[in-house]
């Protein structure tokens, strides 16, 4: 059987246990915060007995996951977040106790579905005698205190790296050797480095991500405690699995003996194979494309995108650093690789390609975000390496194939400025999420003044919170309010809000906006059956 015909029936194997293990329910990216209560900017009568936290995607808890700040930054105990019975993706922590008329702030932090850990704030305020206060440095200031512990991120980026390196030399160069029949010295030690750096990788970011979900001390990262926490989510049993899956495969290579050429089998083979599967599934199925729509199919694509790369890069490296180039075979060697490029290349630019258009929602959206922003940047390396790849396939054809090593070298460069790219986008978000913008605003007409907050002010379902007061604070209960926003300019239907009213003359107003723009807000205020009062503004919605 020959090399190509090997990768081939290898590849065969490898696609259909992907395809048999990669469905997963599909779910989106990072989680992100619908609804709450009480909403950002609300006015309450009285302090809530809980704080409810709607997310659109299932979240995890963590310590200390919901907390209450007044306004001096003093927090305020109550219970711990847990998730809702009736619905995964809902967090609420109770016995709130009671806190006296003021600005708190509800500051957050969960976990969503590919092991990230997502936080944010907001305002609501108790006792309407005092209008809402500008908050953005108090928010900033109880946002500053779950960052976590500093450089936390700087190594888990390192150890994703590592990872991805380590992966490409263990996979890539036992690939290799085990269907090329390359003879090289150096492949045991390329693939005792991979296998090392593999393991260290899995390790580091097991113990970080107790301390990066809780934004907690460094001294987190050996809290048993959190260990259980951490293995309790997808990420932290893919990282587990992989470990395991390691400790097979080191197994495998040390059966051999060092011995490549006379100790393969077919068994062998095989076997390492489906470790090997295991291994990249462990990466696939607990990242993005975990948690996209058709989680199954992106899991999918994603793993053959990682064992092309890993094919590719392996390859590489064995011919840049494995002495093969110099020795007597080294022709047979580089056109066996080169039929290897042209068939892995394809398959990571196909697949990658794939899963730009399926994650990032428009394409005008790129460079939107650090993840597309990044991944530009990878297009670009993936160019220059493939160009790289035609030309040294282009001496091949001439006849020089011993005189591509510079270039070679090069291309291995190119890959591995790739891989921290790669490692660099994980921790990113490719969904463009539009950040709250609560919108809030007094209007006056005659002896009436309308206080009026929009939350959260950005394209999904939005609360319209209406407080009606006069000068003097005396009023007597309004008889009716009608909210409805209008779109000047465009065909959008006017749409009116559904009324419910939550305290003496505070009325609010639910209703789901699709089209982002500038909506005119109109509010009819009935005090009594005859009379009426029309306050309007307009809305900007992100």
């Amino acid at each position: 059987m020959t090399f190509v015909r090997k990768i081939r029936k290898s590849w065969f194997i490898a696609i259909a246990v992907v395809a048999s293990i990669a469905w997963a329910s599909p779910v989106s990216a990072h989680a992100q915060l619908d609804t709450s209560s009480p909403a950002p900017s609300a006015v309450l009568e009285s302090a809530p007995s809980e704080i409810r936290l709607d997310f659109n995607e299932p979240v995890t808890p963590v310590a200390r996951s919901i907390e209450i700040y007044n306004q001096e930054g003093q927090r305020i105990v109550l219970g711990e977040a847990l998730v809702s019975p009736d619905d995964p993706s809902v967090l609420v922590a109770g016995d709130v106790p009671a806190i006296p008329d003021g600005l708190y702030v509800v500051a957050w932090r969960a976990v969503s579905n590919d092991g990230h850990a997502v936080e944010g704030a907001y305002t609501f305020q108790i006792g309407s005698s005092a209008p809402i206060v500008a908050t953005s440095d108090l928010i900033a200031n109880v946002l500053s205190g779950q960052n976590g512990p500093t450089g936390l991120s700087w190594l888990m980026g390192i150890a994703k790296f590592l990872g991805f390196i380590g992966l490409c030399l263990v996979l890539g160069c036992l690939a290799m050797a085990a269907a090329g029949s390359i003879h090289s010295r150096r492949i045991p030690l390329f693939i005792g480095i991979g296998w090392l750096s593999a393991v260290v990788s899995a390790v580091i970011l097991f113990l970080t991500q107790g301390p990066y979900t809780i934004a907690g001390k460094w001294s987190d990262c050996f809290n048993t405690a959190l260990w259980s926490d951490v293995y309790a989510t997808r990420l932290g049993k893919a990282l587990v699995v992989r470990e395991l899956l390691l400790v097979a495969l080191l197994v495998l290579v040390l059966s051999l003996r060092g011995h490549f050429e006379r100790s393969l089998t077919s068994w062998w083979r095989s076997t390492t194979l489906l470790v090997g599967v295991g291994i990249v599934l462990t990466l696939s199925a607990s990242g993005h494309p975990s948690a996209s729509a058709q989680s199954g199919v992106a899991v999918f694509a994603d793993a053959l995108h990682l064992s092309s790369v890993i094919l590719w890069v392996g390859g590489l490296t064995i011919l840049a650093f494995g002495g093969v180039l110099s020795s007597n075979n080294a022709d047979v060697v580089v056109n066996r690789f080169s039929r290897l490029a042209t068939f892995a290349i394809p398959i990571a630019v196909l697949t990658g390609l794939w899963q730009m258009w399926h994650l990032v929602p428009a394409v005008s959206d790129i460079t939107q975000t650090k993840w597309g922003q990044a991944l530009l940047v990878k297009s670009c390396l993936v160019v220059a390496a493939v160009t790289l790849g035609a030309f040294a396939r282009w001496l091949i054809r001439r006849g020089e194939g011993t005189s591509i090593h510079r270039v070679v070298l090069v291309e291995v460069l190119i890959a591995v400025l790739a891989l921290g790219v790669t490692a660099g986008m994980l921790s990113q978000s490719p969904e463009v999420t539009a950040a709250n913008a609560v919108f809030s605003t007094q209007l006056v007409e005659g002896d009436m003044i309308a206080s009026i907050a929009v939350t959260p002010g950005r394209v999904g379902n939005n609360e319209i919170h209406v407080t009606i007061s006069t000068p003097s604070g005396t009023l007597s209960p309004v008889d009716n309010v009608t909210m409805r926003l209008t779109l000047p300019g465009s065909e959008v239907p006017t749409i009116t809000a559904a009324i419910s009213k939550l305290g003496p003359n505070h009325f609010v107003g639910t209703l789901s906006i699709l089209t982002p723009g500038t909506w005119n807000l109109e509010i009819l205020v009935q005090p009594d059956p005859s009379s009426s009062t029309r306050f309007s503004t307009d809305v900007p919605i992100s």
